[in-house]
């Protein structure tokens, strides 16, 4: 258990060590996390989305300026007590969320960072996402950095109780980068966001295609170091998207292994590069991605 925690903490200070500029970040202690002066933000004056069925509000909140100078801030949804949101993929059932920053203005690229998601709904129908609410950050990539910054997000989500609806909203966020300010939801998603085996070292996944079925293998130390209690496996390949429940998988010579034969309902494209390969391994706790397979 100490292990664990240990290695949950280094994964912490190496997340912290990517985002906040090397003159703010030192060699710390679990005081660290406390410390709210280490957060660099952005003065923003926000913009809110009111009440509807299910849908609390919206609003866009203070952000981080990261280490490449690039803004990050936050689109913060909040949905009534048990409703729920969806995740990137919505798993078996749900509505995929789609956001438009086309009507933007100084912003040359928009990333939402997605924290990991929890896994509801029962054996058949489940569905990946948040409950009550999310703060999805947004990183942007600005055309002029020295240019003030206007933010417009045109959103079409999912949200749940017994049943599912689709709801829209627009908002808007001028920003000016101006001096630092803290922001605990939106480092707090960040931190949750799936850790990304190429900027840890983490061993990629050795994969087997044959006879129209992908297996990978993945290093059971490097992933259990990382995870507690993996529950899902997503794996992307193309247009394609296998949702692989933990029971599925097993593990064998030190290798967690995980099959696409055991989604029946999708099929790998016939043509396939193994470098674009990506897999999102969700546990209870955090999640893993891996972009790529080796031979």
């Amino acid at each position: 258990m100490i292990d664990q925690s240990r290695k949950r903490f280094q994964i912490i200070l190496y997340k912290l060590k990517l985002i906040l500029p090397n003159h703010i970040f030192q060699p710390i202690s679990m005081e660290l996390l406390k410390l709210p002066t280490l957060i660099l933000g952005l003065l923003i004056s926000s913009s809110l989305v009111a009440h509807s069925n299910g849908f609390v509000s919206a609003k866009i909140i203070d952000g981080l300026i990261l280490k490449d100078q690039k803004p990050i801030f936050g689109l913060e949804i909040n949905l009534e007590k048990n409703w729920k949101t969806y995740w990137r993929l919505p798993g078996k059932i749900g509505l995929k969320p789609i956001f438009n920053f086309n009507k933007s203005k100084n912003i040359k690229s928009a990333e939402i960072i997605w924290p990991t998601p929890i896994i509801f709904g029962d054996r058949s129908l489940w569905s990946i996402g948040y409950k009550d609410g999310v703060t999805l950050p947004i990183k942007i990539t600005p055309i002029d950095n020295s240019k003030p910054i206007k933010l417009e997000i045109e959103a079409y989500i999912g949200i749940c109780e017994d049943v599912c609806i689709p709801y829209a909203f627009d908002i808007s966020h001028s920003v000016v980068i101006d001096q630092n300010q803290d922001n605990h939801k939106i480092l707090g998603a960040i931190l949750s966001a799936p850790i990304k085996s190429n900027e840890t070292g983490v061993q990629l996944p050795q994969c087997v295609i044959h006879n129209d079925e992908l297996t990978l293998k993945f290093n059971q130390k490097s992933v259990n170091s990382g995870l507690e209690n993996i529950e899902l496996f997503v794996i992307e390949v193309g247009s394609s998207v296998f949702f692989i429940k933990s029971k599925k998988s097993y593990t064998f010579n030190d290798r967690i292994v995980v099959s696409t034969e055991k989604d029946l309902k999708q099929e790998l494209p016939k043509v396939l590069s193994r470098d674009k390969i990506r897999t999102t391994i969700i546990g209870s706790n955090q999640s893993l991605e891996f972009v790529g397979c080796s031979g």
